[in-house]
């Protein structure tokens, strides 16, 4: 990131400002906002919402704000204040200009100071037109649209580590752009892709974006193939007419201390991991057991947005490209894949749930390099899986049904080591320059490093943690471990 260093202040950054935040509503995005309001003390926060599963846009924002995110608020004479300093913006990323009407578009372009652009779909199997119109164009129209903003500071665009899947197996990923090239070198034109991709009829688009992400070895889904071409199309962006940051958060674990320890906000990555194990199901694993495994805790994805924000308005930045930074451990304080299981492994044994729990009970990890006797396994308990799901669904246990086949799903994502990329994420800027320049008197509360000496917090305690949130939150049981996870009713917003 920066160029130029120094020290920089979140509040002097972000006090009495304007942000307009997608993806409020989800896991980091609702981190995000808390901190913002908290640390940050902002003076207005536009959030664009849209409707889902029946649920209208305030409603919305009231689960949000009745959530455990916001538990340090709950019951202050502040909390009032600060509801009224959050406002919903109808919207919707797959509609054109993301739905936002003419009429708010001309209430937010005098006054918006930041642009925090979360919002994404984290389905790994979304069709490629879903994840087009949800990643690149949505982002462009809501760059096209900040474009005209007369007094926006920053955009900041939260993409993620996976979308440089093309780098060779085993790389360091470093903090900067890697445009996608074919085999003679030549960058990929990514406007003429997108065009091309979202002109074909959709199944043809399908086999088209697996036959192209191969040929130029992007060794993930269509969500990390998305995000680097919408990296690319933003880089055009920076500086003219607005300085960009892009922030790459890995997998997003827990919360690690503020301000919801054990919070969990998401069913992927670790979480889908630490469900399949509860539940008994995530048995067997092919991939290499001492890779780092690339996770984060929420409150650092969080902090590292918000920061790197503060630092670039504080004039701190590249003048070359985007300001990008890496949310991660595996070079700064990494945890293997088996340490990770052991440690989850571990907790179950001593706090097991006493429902939804369809394994053995010993809660045990085996590892193999022969993928044939992986497939054997997978082959067997899937027809296991389906079985249960269908048993439960019978019993009128839908939700269980539905997490059985979530951590199914999640399990042969990270247990098959043939789609291992063995990718490291370097946090270098984080480290050594975002860290240190953060004001002293705000490093309690914008944790930018995952490590024991930054935070008091060990990797198997941490883990620990996850474990008894998860255990809190989709399995509906107190852990041993006390936890405030509980949300409160709102009367109204």
């Amino acid at each position: 990131m920066p160029e130029q260093t120094g020290q920089y202040s979140v509040r002097e950054a972000f006090e009495g400002s304007t942000v307009l935040i997608t993806g409020a509503t989800g896991y980091i995005g609702g981190l995000v906002l808390e901190q913002l309001l908290r640390v940050g003390r902002i003076g207005k926060a536009y959030l664009v919402i849209r409707t889902k599963k029946g649920e209208s846009q305030q409603q919305r924002l009231k689960t949000l704000l009745s959530g455990p995110v916001f538990r340090l608020h709950h019951g202050t004479d502040s909390f009032h204040q600060i509801m009224g300093k959050v406002e919903v913006i109808p919207g919707d990323l797959a509609q054109p200009q993301c739905g936002i009407s003419i009429a708010n578009q001309k209430r937010l372009l005098p006054d918006v100071q930041y642009v925090i652009h979360a919002a994404a779909s984290i389905q790994f199997d979304n069709p490629i037109h879903t994840d087009l119109t949800l990643s690149y164009i949505a982002t462009k129209a809501i760059a096209d649209f900040a474009a005209k903003m007369k007094k926006l500071r920053c955009f900041m665009y939260v993409s993620t580590a996976y979308s440089n899947a093309h780098l060779k197996k085993y790389s360091t990923v470093k903090e900067q752009l890697y445009p996608l090239r074919e085999q003679d070198g030549q960058e990929v034109d990514h406007a003429a892709v997108v065009d091309r991709l979202l002109a074909m009829p959709v199944d043809e688009a399908q086999q088209e974006v697996q036959s192209v992400m191969k040929r130029l070895n992007f060794n993930h889904t269509n969500y990390g193939f998305c995000k680097n071409l919408t990296e690319q199309m933003l880089a055009g962006y920076h500086l003219n007419p607005f300085p960009v940051c892009i922030s790459r958060p890995v997998s997003v674990g827990c919360v690690a201390k503020g301000p919801c320890p054990g919070y969990v906000g998401n069913t992927s990555g670790a979480t889908g991991i630490i469900l399949s194990i509860a539940c008994g199901i995530g048995t067997f694993q092919s991939r290499t057991p001492n890779l780092p495994y690339t996770l984060v805790p929420g409150d650092v994805a969080s902090s590292v947005i918000v920061a790197s924000m503060a630092a670039t308005a504080a004039g701190q930045g590249s003048q070359k490209g985007p300001n990008i930074t890496q949310s991660c451990t595996s070079c700064s304080n990494p945890i293997s894949l088996r340490q990770l299981t052991d440690h989850i492994c571990e907790y179950y044994r001593q706090d097991p749930p006493s429902k939804d729990q369809f394994g053995d009970g010993k809660y045990e990890v085996h590892w193999t390099q022969d993928l044939e006797e992986y497939e054997r396994w997978w082959q067997k308990g899937t027809t296991h899986t389906q079985q249960l799901a269908r048993q439960l669904e019978e019993e009128g246990r839908m939700k269980s049904a539905a997490r059985v086949r979530t951590a199914w799903k999640v399990w042969r994502t990270w247990s098959n080591g043939g789609g291992e990329t063995g990718l490291r994420f370097d946090d270098s800027m984080v480290q050594h320059q975002l860290a240190p320049g953060l004001v002293d008197r705000e490093k309690g509360n914008v944790l930018l490093t995952f490590t024991p000496e930054a935070t008091g917090v060990s990797w198997p305690a941490y883990v620990h943690l996850y474990c008894a949130g998860a255990k809190q939150l989709f399995f509906h049981e107190k852990p041993k471990m006390p936890l405030q996870l509980e949300p409160v009713t709102l009367s109204s917003l």
